[in-house]
């Protein structure tokens, strides 16, 4: 059946709201964590067996850091309404007149987030450590719009922080006991922490126009662009000095996770560059995008990682 306009136009719009790359992305990184864990404490497994025996579980399991993503990605555009039609951000479905109404977006999120608590009180009810890690995250997701956004770079640390979630929450979930194991998924964590840290920051700037209007003190309103860009310079560099480690731990010999790697590494590189030349919010829209595009090739490439350890 032919989908009408309007239809399509909603599907579009909720695309938009809940930014579905990234709830993939979370789910991406709670899989690829899990793949590492479950290969690494089932050494006669490969990854067709795990997940063949564990794919309920898994799907059960990821629904979580995909409705909890989603959900504050919503809140944060109703939150920021504001700021974002003085921007012009056409992207962001409340800005362009979408047919989602307001008080039904913040509805929606609050019921994704329950679900997500649901979901992992189920799957985890022997492990109260699970469902309270999700609880948490989801109040650090949903105070960053409602308080710390206000407070400057810790409201960049909030959002960071978030974004490790799917990573030690697997690592909890499925009770990793191996060292180097733990040792390579908190490092992966901590690599999406400096690139999202600093992506925050540049974000920052490309949004300082509206953020000044709305009175946010966001770091770029606060310090300036100039010293945003410094700062998330320090996060990108800092990332790529990590990136090696988890060659040296697990994914020995890997060649295509160190190609991927080296690309993340340029394009976080060519950004700083960009930044550094021109701090401006045009500047700023670019480095958005770059650094997506960093952040996608880095996940590809720990995902890369993970399937190797089985040998396919």
């Amino acid at each position: 059946m032919v989908l009408d306009l309007a239809t399509k136009s909603i599907f579009h719009d909720i695309y938009d709201l809940i930014r579905l790359p990234l709830c993939i992305m979370g789910s991406l990184a709670g899989f690829t964590a899990g793949l590492i864990v479950l290969l690494v404490q089932n050494p006669g497994y490969n990854i067709i067996t795990l997940l063949s025996q564990y794919w309920q579980l898994g799907a059960l399991g990821l629904s979580i850091p995909f409705l909890i993503v989603g959900a504050s990605m919503a809140i944060n555009d109703y939150h920021d309404y504001e700021a974002d039609r003085i921007n012009g951000r056409i992207d962001r479905p409340l800005v362009r007149n979408s047919k989602l109404k307001p008080q039904y977006v913040l509805y929606g999120s609050l019921s994704m987030i329950g679900l997500g608590v649901l979901i992992s009180l189920f799957l985890f009810n022997n492990n109260f450590l699970v469902p309270l890690g999700v609880i948490i995250f989801s109040f650090l997701s949903i105070s960053y719009n409602l308080w710390t956004k206000e407070k400057g770079i810790l409201g960049n640390i909030t959002v960071a922080t978030s974004n490790t979630a799917p990573y030690l929450l697997t690592l909890v979930a499925l009770d990793a006991q191996d060292l180097d194991t733990i040792l390579v998924v908190i490092v992966m964590a901590i690599i999406v922490f400096c690139g999202v840290l600093g992506r925050e920051l540049v974000k920052g700037i490309m949004d300082i126009e509206g953020d000044r209007k709305t009175d946010s003190r966001t770091f770029a309103v606060q310090y300036g662009p100039k010293r945003a860009v410094q700062l998330a310079s320090f996060f990108f560099i800092l990332l790529i000095i990590l990136i090696p480690i988890p060659m040296f731990i697990k994914f020995q010999h890997n060649y295509l996770y160190l190609i991927l790697m080296v690309i993340t590494v340029f394009l976080f590189l060519y950004t700083v560059g960009i930044l550094y030349n021109d701090p401006s919010i045009k500047s700023g829209r670019k480095a958005r995008s770059y650094t997506r595009t960093a952040l996608w090739i880095g996940s590809a490439a720990f995902l890369v990682g993970a399937i190797a350890l089985s040998g396919v």
